[in-house]
């Protein structure tokens, strides 16, 4: 994600999240944190389509969102999304990965899943419409062989992102959750 991207993301971001959508201001605070964060978007032809943000201070690595627009849901871009916040955190040397996901959507729950995460907590009432939080967490250092088979699996092939973190047209997505 670019400085540039923040006005279409934040759009999204009111558009997914009406509830709990992140100030405009806080993309901008998050983006400029370069030493402990990493963010990415999807695009199609229309323009962006998805995006997704890890904050990592060793040893925990922390995803701070990861949406797709409906339109997309299906096409492997939330795949390729955590996979590239996955290998994010392996890169900065996280030992686990967290993430909080509304007890209401099963299929972000699934997507998590797959990739090994386990479901850890609950916050009680934690979104602001009273929906609880399932907290799950994904530990690395056994994981690999786990995201690796399901990257070489999904049809078609996620595309790489280039030096910017684009991820340019990737293949589509399964989950649409903070």
């Amino acid at each position: 994600m670019l400085p540039a991207d923040i006005p279409a993301v934040h759009e999204l971001e009111v558009r997914l999240f009406p509830v709990d959508a992140w100030p405009l201001q806080m993309f901008w605070d998050e983006l400029m944190q370069l030493e402990t964060r990493r963010y990415f978007v999807a695009e199609a032809p229309d323009g962006i389509v998805g995006y997704a943000g890890l904050m990592c201070v060793e040893p925990i690595a922390d995803v701070q969102t990861i949406a797709v627009v409906p339109e997309y849901e299906g096409r492997g871009i939330g795949t390729a999304l955590l996979i590239d916040l996955i290998a994010e955190g392996r890169r900065r040397g996280a030992a686990d990965i967290l993430l909080e996901v509304r007890a209401d959507n099963p299929r972000a729950q699934q997507l998590y899943i797959r990739f090994g995460f386990e479901q850890i907590h609950v916050r009680k009432r934690y979104y602001r419409d009273g929906v609880d939080a399932l907290i799950m967490r994904l530990q690395l250092e056994d994981v690999l062989a786990v995201h690796q088979d399901i990257a070489h699996d999904a049809e078609p092939q996620p595309e790489q992102t280039d030096e910017a973190g684009r991820a340019g047209e990737t293949a589509p997505m399964e989950a649409d959750q903070k």
